[in-house]
């Protein structure tokens, strides 16, 4: 029987990363999950943790996964499980296969917006280290990032990859792809990226202007 007024850190991680993984299996069967069936995954033993649990698992499907886990039926206590943000492409065919690689575009887009919509391909790789992500090396969530983004990311039209005009070694540099533009918008992306580093999004004065400009095209 679980403390009622602690649980130990490693318990909850635990937990949480059994959630997680019931989450994807439902998101990969295309099911709703309901708290009935996430509290037998965690057990109700841990019933009086199930919000600081499910909290911290679905934060962890939004930001690795870009996975929304969003309730549809508060009565019956029923949640759905979508990409997040209007993307479309979940990427289970690619990389590592079976796991969503929405949150990688997500990132992806989150960069190149930030760095003022167009970052070099040197760039981009340094920020990607800092995340632990390395070309040629597989990623346990991404398989082998470089492919992952150089190709199935640009056929699929999120990314755009162009040579920089007049550079001699020839370098890349990327930009959003038309389906990107077309799914979603600078401000949710701008919004997603606030609120990782817990900052107001008019704290990026140019990004933020540029997108309520984007917002008014739209209209």
């Amino acid at each position: 029987m679980a403390n009622p007024l602690f649980i130990p850190q490693d318990m909850l991680s635990r937990k949480v990363v059994s959630l997680v993984r019931f989450l994807l299996l439902k998101y990969r069967m295309n099911l709703r999950a309901t708290k009935a069936e996430m509290l037998d995954r965690i057990s109700r033993d841990y019933e009086m943790f199930f919000h600081v649990i499910s909290t911290k698992a679905t934060d962890c499907m939004w930001l690795l996964f870009g996975i929304e886990v969003r309730q549809v039926d508060p009565l019956g206590h029923s949640y759905s499980l979508v990409t997040a943000l209007g993307i479309t492409y979940d990427g289970l065919q690619h990389g590592a296969v079976g796991i969503p690689k929405t949150g990688l575009v997500i990132i992806m887009l989150c960069i190149i917006f930030i760095g003022d919509n167009c970052v070099s391909e040197e760039a981009l790789w340094r920020l990607l280290n800092v995340m632990g992500l390395y070309a040629g090396r597989d990623h346990f969530i991404y398989g082998e990032p470089r492919r992952l983004i150089t190709e199935h990311f640009v056929q699929e039209r999120y990314l755009e990859c162009r040579q920089v005009p007049g550079s001699d070694p020839p370098s890349h540099e990327f930009l959003w792809g038309p389906r990107a533009h077309a799914e979603t918008t600078k401000m949710k992306i701008l919004r997603f990226f606030a609120s990782i580093i817990r900052r107001d999004p008019r704290s990026y004065p140019y990004s933020y202007a540029d997108a309520l400009r984007d917002e008014l095209q739209r209209t």
